[in-house]
């Protein structure tokens, strides 16, 4: 009952910020659109194009890196995609999207949402056929694109779910990444046990309504 009263406090605490959302439809953006909507947030958002736009002096106050998605709550900006989903599992615990701190479960869940971000370089070498070495594959952190493919093949083998028995924000992040593989990059095929797990969790009725949200906003920036 304590609990349940907390996260009740939580969510109407949540309520009250006031959320903006900085994005590009055709941009890691859309993996905070699904996530926003997972943990059913009110938010304001902000199209923001490539180009000009994105480097003008306006948005580098956002974000210094010209780079989308930057998520403001109540005047502090957050940046960086999985640290943007982290917060947010965070800020709604209620939606019961990351693990509980102090957990074992949570350290596995920082384990593989460090690793997918190695994972993803690696994905990106084998976009732009960046050539491997033995001393490159001795000094960077995901050794080569085989290896990075090879261990998440291994971790998510007969699973539903990345961790525990029900989905989180790693298994949101992942098949983000995984749909940037397989469709943007070509780099990963579109059938096998990967592409199933992608597949699986791109039915959610969030990402959707996301997908659904970022179309609306592509038309409206003249994009489609």
């Amino acid at each position: 009952m304590i609990i349940n009263k907390n996260k009740r406090i939580e969510r109407e605490k949540n309520t009250m910020k006031k959320i903006t959302f900085y994005t590009n439809p055709y941009s890691r953006g859309v993996s905070v659109r699904w996530m926003l909507e997972e943990c059913g947030a009110e938010y304001d958002v902000v199209p923001i194009h490539f180009g000009k736009e994105m480097k003008s002096e306006k948005y580098l106050s956002v974000n210094p890196m010209g780079k989308v998605p930057a998520l403001e709550v109540d005047g502090k900006v957050i940046v960086e995609t999985a640290a943007i989903l982290t917060f947010l599992a965070d800020m709604y615990p209620e939606k019961n999207l990351i693990p509980p701190v102090n957990s074992l479960e949570r350290g596995e869940f920082y384990r593989w949402m460090f690793f997918a971000l190695h994972l993803e370089y690696a994905f990106m070498d084998k976009f732009f056929d960046v050539p491997s070495s033995k001393k490159k594959r001795n000094n960077i952190g995901y050794g080569d694109y085989d290896t990075a493919l090879n261990t998440l093949t291994e971790f998510l083998k007969d699973k539903k779910y990345a961790i525990g028995n029900r989905f989180t924000v790693l298994d949101l992040y992942l098949t983000g990444l995984l749909r940037w593989a397989t469709f943007a990059a070509g780099v990963l095929p579109k059938e096998g046990m990967l592409a199933d797990y992608m597949k699986l969790h791109g039915t959610r009725e969030a990402n959707i309504k996301g997908q659904e949200l970022d179309q609306e906003l592509a038309k409206s920036m003249g994009l489609d």
